[in-house]
């Protein structure tokens, strides 16, 4: 009771501290304090003093002087009497603090940590790269992001969460792993898992126990992740090959993944055992997963056995359903696996592929063999890639996977001549074809796929070398090497692609010598200067392809940037900025005259070119 009126008191007399003691007079909040205080002072006399003091604090009537005096006079009283009968230590046994010290910093400034500390404590689109880049700055290496790192595993974005469990905490090291274990709870959900995780990859052997109990007694998600963790630990070899026989069948498909990443005799015995009975379909990623040559050796046995069981069912249509339902399992499960065993099979499928493509129609079987005995080198092997190839040109003709599926069959396979004369016919038919017809549909079929398999297009990693050297994703194209085009297709595509306008593959295809391909590229760069349209970085790579000569490449590059077409440009490709770089120092005035008309990096980057011109003059 009293130390609750004292800490009562205590916080009128800071009030009035900062209000001002004039404000004490006639104050009813003091006033109900004297009565309690006065009851108090008949045990105790300092009681009844602090009653009478706060008396004369309501009743001055002086100076603002002597109000703060007496103010002074009961907050000395008080202060004592707290000080009295306050408790200075805690109660119970005294035991050392028990901590895990990180060896982080916390030397960065918070305006370097801030847009990370909001990206993982916000919600919304474009946090993911902000987080990406920061973690290739090493901003998580200051102790301040450490407690957000850890939330971003129950981050509701997947890509943050994994990405927190697969670089962000194990970049911690073995220090992290006290940390995690103090929170991990082995019954939660995919938060608990992902943890489960970072501590086993950090903490080595020394935490196999505690993967090994949530293995036993976790929730269901934690157990899957504790058992695949276990994969590789000989000393528990028995406890895998038990759980791989659990009831519940997620908890089965983790022990036959952990297995198959194990390899043990015993391991491979078991994955085999499982795929001859009810677990066939489950465990099948798992027997894809292992690379024991033993178990692959063993299921090319019995995908041979199957197929040659065929000949028994030719004329039995269930009985062959059923066999290409094994053959399809076999064929995930030995998919991208190599042995003398699979060759052979293979082989066998090509030296029968009319029966299996087209009577069958099993046309996976088919291709998966032609994607086989390519990567082999035999004379057989050619000359039955070759046969299966030409029967698909045969059979597929003038239909919509001729264009296509067939056509990136046949072009690795076939000489670059004999592609051109089966294909050739499509392109010279476009030209006197109306634009809607079939012909023509056709033909834009079949050269989208020639661009398709020549010139790629995508976002990846680029280095700012006009923004000190920083790393930011951007706008690539990419084209097959020259010398790959010229071993493996027909010079005389070109002369088409320029014919029928096909600006990408023109460019793709562009050779020194060729004074058509030349002419039309600079005549597209003239036309479609702009560098925000992308026809202008397409452009200049295939004259850069043709060899033309410098000055007049640099020439057109300007004329470009000059055009008064070229606004609004914010950014730069890649490899157009490279080009730009080349420059000559003599076109400096012009390029800076140019400036005003971009913006953004586009500016920085010509800004950039501008400095390094100005370098080379002086």
């Amino acid at each position: 009771m009293s130390q609750t009126l004292l800490m009562e008191l205590n916080e009128e007399i800071r009030r009035l501290y900062i209000a001002g003691s004039d404000l004490a007079a006639g104050d009813h909040r003091l006033r109900r304090l004297v009565l309690p205080f006065q009851q108090l002072g008949e045990k105790a006399p300092v009681f009844k003093k602090l009653a009478e003091g706060v008396n004369e604090l309501i009743d001055a009537g002086g100076s603002e002087a002597d109000s703060a005096r007496k103010l002074q006079d009961v907050n000395l009283l008080l202060q004592s009497v707290l000080r009295t009968q306050g408790k200075g230590s805690a109660e119970g046994e005294t035991v050392p603090l028990a901590n895990s010290p990180l060896p982080l910093q916390t030397r960065m400034s918070y305006r370097k940590l801030a847009a990370v500390r909001n990206a993982l404590s916000t919600r919304g689109g474009g946090r993911y790269e902000i987080i990406i880049e920061g973690y290739r700055e090493g901003v998580f290496a200051d102790l301040r992001l450490l407690p957000l790192a850890v939330e971003a595993l129950s981050d509701p974005y997947s890509e943050i969460a994994d990405f927190a469990m697969t670089d962000i905490l194990p970049s911690y090291g073995k220090e992290i792993v006290p940390y995690l274990l103090a929170s991990f709870q082995p019954s939660g959900g995919r938060v608990e898992s992902r943890k489960l995780t970072v501590i086993a990859k950090n903490g080595g052997k020394e935490v196999l126990n505690t993967v090994f109990e949530a293995a036993m007694s976790g929730s269901d998600e934690v157990r899957t992740t504790a058992i695949q963790l276990l994969a590789g630990h000989i000393e528990y070899e028995q406890a895998l090959l038990d759980f791989s026989r659990d009831k519940k069948k997620s908890i089965r498909q983790a022990a036959y993944n952990a297995l198959a990443d194990s390899g043990w005799e015993s391991a491979v015995a078991r994955l085999y055992e499982a795929s001859q009975g009810k677990d066939c379909e489950l465990v099948n990623p798992s027997l894809n997963r292992c690379k024991s040559p033993q178990l692959t050796e063993r299921l090319a046995g019995d995908f041979a056995d199957q197929l040659q069981s065929l000949q028994d069912a030719a004329k039995d249509k269930e009985k062959t359903e059923e066999i290409w339902t094994q053959v399809k399992r076999y064929l995930w499960a030995l998919h991208q696996k190599a042995s003398p065993e699979l060759e052979e099979l293979y082989l066998g499928v090509l030296r029968e592929y009319k029966h299996y493509m087209f009577k069958l129609g099993w046309s996976f079987l088919a291709n998966e063999a032609i994607d086989y005995i390519k990567k082999t080198d035999s004379e057989e092997g050619r000359q039955l890639l070759q046969a299966a190839v030409e029967s698909d040109l045969k059979h597929y003709a003038g239909t919509n996977a001729y264009a296509r599926e067939t056509f990136i069959k046949a072009q690795p396979v076939l000489s670059p001549e004999r592609i051109y004369e089966a294909y050739s016919p499509i392109v010279k038919d476009r030209v006197h074809a109306k634009a809607i017809s079939r012909s023509a549909n056709y033909c834009k079929q079949l050269l989208d796929t020639i661009e398709d398999m020549v010139v790629l297009r995508r976002y990846q990693a680029y280095k700012q070398v006009w923004s000190y050297g920083e790393e930011e994703y951007a706008y690539h194209v990419e084209m097959l090497p020259q010398e790959e085009i010229a071993a493996g297709w027909d010079p005389r595509w070109l002369d088409h692609f320029i014919e029928l306008d096909r600006m990408a593959l023109v460019s793709a295809f562009a050779r020194p010598g060729h004074a058509d391909a030349a002419s039309y590229l600079f005549l597209k760069l003239r036309n479609s200067p702009e560098f925000r349209n992308r026809f202008a970085n397409l452009a200049v790579m295939g004259l850069v392809r043709a060899e033309v000569a410098p000055q007049q490449l640099h020439e057109a590059l300007v004329q470009a940037l000059e055009d008064e077409r070229n606004t609004d440009c914010r950014e730069i490709e890649p490899f157009l900025f490279e080009q730009l770089c080349g420059l000559p120092a003599a076109y400096e005035g012009r390029v800076r005259a140019a400036l005003p008309k971009f913006s953004s990096k586009a500016e920085e980057q010509l800004e950039y070119i501008l400095k390094n011109m100005s370098s080379i003059h002086s």
